[in-house]
C-alpha cells in the first residue's frame, strides 16, 4: 500500500534498481487516431502532457504498471509504444495516493487520473490511448513517438532531435475539423457521399496538418508549416 510519499519514494527507487529499467529520454501517454480501413495503422498522436528528461518517479511508475499487468517491456530499445489496461491505470492510481490533495501540481496524475474517470459513454476506448517512451533520440520507429518529438520541439523548445525520414511513417491524410482520414476511405465513398450532400469538408490534405494545431508554444507566437521541421 502506498500512503506517504516516502512509501512513493521507496517503491520508486526499488523500480529503478529492477535490472529490466531504464531511464527514459521522455515519455508520455498519447491518444491515438486509427485508421477506419486499416484500424492497425495509427495516423496521429495526440499528447495532453509530455515529458522530456525530467519526472523520472513518474516513468518509473508507468513502466512498472506496464510490466506488472502484462506488457512485454524492453527499456534497452530506443523507444517503446505500449498499451493501457485498467490494470496500468489503477497501479498508477494507487502509486499517486499521497498527491491527490496537491494533484493541481502533478500534471501526469491528472492524465492518468482523467482517464481512469472517463465515463463509459465518452466514445474513447482503451485501444484509442498508448503509453510511449523515448529512450534514445534515433531514428523514429513509430507514429507516437515521432508526434512526441514534434511536441517537444515545438512547446519545449528542444533542438536537434533526430526526425530522420518520418515521411516513411506518417501517412497522407484528409484533415476534417482537426482530425485525419484515410484518403482511400473518402475515394471509396465519394459518390454516395456526394450525392447525399455529405462529402466532408477537408481543410488540408497532407501528413503534418493537426500537429500545427495541437500544439501550444512556450512563446505566444505561430507555428506554420515552413518552420515545422526546421
Amino acid at each position: 500500500m502506498i500512503n506517504t510519499k516516502e512509501d512513493f519514494d521507496n517503491l520508486v527507487e526499488s523500480i529503478k534498481k529492477e535490472k529490466w529499467y531504464r531511464k527514459p529520454l521522455a515519455f508520455g501517454i498519447a491518444r491515438i487516431t486509427r485508421g477506419v480501413l486499416n484500424p492497425n495503422l495509427t495516423l496521429d498522436a495526440t499528447f495532453s502532457h509530455i515529458n522530456w528528461d525530467e519526472n523520472e518517479k513518474s516513468a518509473a511508475i508507468f513502466l512498472a504498471a506496464l510490466k506488472q499487468n502484462g506488457q512485454n517491456i524492453d527499456c534497452f530499445q530506443s523507444e517503446g509504444i505500449y498499451a493501457i489496461t485498467d490494470g496500468f491505470l489503477g497501479y498508477c492510481i494507487e502509486a499517486y495516493k499521497p498527491f491527490y490533495e496537491e494533484k493541481e501540481k502533478h500534471k501526469n496524475l491528472q492524465v492518468v487520473s482523467t482517464l481512469a474517470s472517463l465515463p463509459i459513454n465518452s466514445g474513447l476506448e482503451a485501444e484509442d490511448f498508448r503509453v510511449v517512451f523515448i529512450f534514445e533520440d534515433d531514428k523514429p520507429k513509430s507514429v507516437e513517438s515521432i508526434y512526441l518529438k514534434l511536441y517537444a520541439k515545438h512547446s519545449k523548445s528542444i533542438e536537434n532531435l533526430n526526425l530522420e525520414n518520418i515521411d516513411e511513417l506518417l501517412t497522407n491524410c484528409a484533415w476534417i475539423d482537426g482530425t485525419p482520414m484515410e484518403l482511400e476511405l473518402l475515394r471509396e465513398n465519394e459518390i454516395m457521399l456526394k450525392i447525399a450532400n455529405k462529402f466532408p469538408q477537408i481543410e488540408y490534405i497532407g501528413k503534418y496538418a493537426k500537429v500545427l494545431r495541437h500544439i501550444i508554444p512556450n512563446e505566444d507566437k505561430s507555428i506554420c508549416e515552413k518552420e515545422l521541421l526546421k
